[in-house]
């Protein structure tokens, strides 16, 4: 038969069994009855929210559970026939959603077929085609995950992380984990003696021996700290990500947020160290930033995007990254952004950076500046642009101060964000 449950509604909290569906009676209302047992397919757990509102179903609606993938879908949004009410419960009764009817016409050659949704022995349950009564707000490619999620927020002694993007996206996340399968922990370091690192890690130890009788399918970790401004310092990481690497590797997927000043990556000697590191430790994906003074809380919008498109709707980070740069420019007009992603089964990884282009404000990445170095007129400044190429010259009488700017070598641009001015642009190190 055609599993289903419930889940309450984002906007109303509480929470709701499994439940088996008796659609029928009198009227267009639905009986449904309480079933104890938790039923999951082999190899994935189930979305907690129907794909297509994105939203739970309580009262006379019940979420369907696809037999393709973890998706769910409400009976609020598919309209299953009051004729065929009891026919869609009898044994051997499968349900495929609606992402997998369409990812099947893609993969057989894009030949259009009614959507049908219930299926016995692979012929069709229903006379008719299936009903979707609403629009699909996502990619058709994504879905609402709530596997387990662990959050741990490593911070520098007397760092101040009011306003911290990290803990903002932890709370954006809360209402996609009705049955808390996600964790959330701040922990406070110093490590600036040898007794201090001996400490850290053994409050890490016991820690850490408590979240492993979890399995988590994500750790996201952020650090906070402060750098060196000549040096970067990257080796912090050894210390820092050390006792939780047994976590790391068991995994799927890990990410790390760097919330550093910039000469972390500004400075050729950190910036390969830093990339050794994240490859050492097998971190699925690592951001970093280069502003040389950089404030965390202009990374909001990076990382809600992160959340609701890499962890919830689990779309791949380097597929979503474009995404999620077009809605942060205004972290463009700040700082570059990093990506290190842990290539598939080698101890490596790629490295990516992310520069917003604007052809007044940064001409391919690079930062105009406000004033003439040479005779401190402000905003003084008249361009050109030829085949691809921002040449900027002073207005000043007696001034020929001039810049030139090209766009750089294995770069391209990015479509999510764009304007007739501005752009992100990916370029590949």
């Amino acid at each position: 038969m055609a599993r289903t449950k419930q889940t309450a509604r984002k906007a109303t909290g509480g929470s709701a069994g499994r439940v088996k569906l008796l659609i029928g009676g009198d009227g267009n209302s639905s009986a449904v009855g309480r079933q104890d047992a938790v039923e999951v397919c082999e190899g994935f757990r189930h979305n907690d929210y129907c794909i297509i509102c994105r939203d739970g179903s309580v009262d006379d609606d019940v979420l369907v559970l696809c037999d393709e993938c973890p998706r769910v879908v409400c009976t609020h949004c598919v309209m299953i026939p009051l004729a065929f009410a009891q026919a869609v419960l009898a044994p051997h009764v499968t349900f495929r959603c609606i992402c997998c009817h369409i990812a099947g016409q893609r993969q057989g050659g894009n030949a259009l077929t009614p959507y049908l949704g219930f299926y016995r022995n692979n012929k069709p349950v229903l006379d008719s085609f299936l009903p979707i009564r609403a629009a699909l707000e996502i990619n058709v490619t994504s879905q609402l995950s709530s596997d387990t999620l662990l959050f741990v927020h490593l911070t520098l002694v007397d760092y101040d992380t009011n306003g911290s993007s990290f803990e903002l996206g932890h709370q954006f996340l809360l209402p996609y984990f009705p049955h808390a399968g996600m964790q959330y922990h701040k922990v406070t370091f110093d490590i600036g003696t040898t007794s201090k690192v001996k400490t850290y890690r053994n409050s890490m130890a016991a820690l850490v021996g408590k979240l492993s009788s979890t399995a988590w399918s994500r750790v996201v970790f952020g650090i906070s700290n402060h750098t060196d401004n000549s040096s970067g310092d990257p080796y912090f990481l050894a210390i820092i990500l050390g006792p939780w690497q047994g976590l790391i590797n068991k995994a799927p997927e890990s990410f790390l947020w760097l919330f550093s000043c910039g000469a972390l990556v500004n400075n050729p000697a950190s910036f390969a160290n830093l990339h050794v590191s994240v490859a050492h430790h097998g971190i699925s994906a690592a951001i970093a930033f280069n502003a040389v003074r950089f404030q965390p809380s202009f990374s909001a919008h990076l990382l809600l995007a992160f959340c609701e498109l890499v962890l919830i709707q689990r779309v791949s980070v380097q597929q979503a990254f474009p995404d999620m740069l077009g809605q942060s420019y205004k972290l463009g007009r700040h700082s570059d952004v990093f990506l290190f992603l842990k290539k598939h089964d080698l101890n490596s990884v790629d490295i990516f950076r992310y520069c917003w282009t604007h052809s007044h404000l940064r001409p391919w990445g690079n930062f105009l500046p406000l004033q003439c170095p040479d005779c401190g007129l402000v905003d003084a400044w008249t361009s050109v642009n030829h085949k691809k190429e921002y040449s900027f010259e002073c207005k000043g009488e007696n001034c020929r101060k001039g810049f030139v700017f090209s766009p750089p070598a294995n770069s391209r641009m990015l479509i999510p964000g764009k304007t007739r001015i501005s752009s992100w642009i990916e370029i590949r190190l």
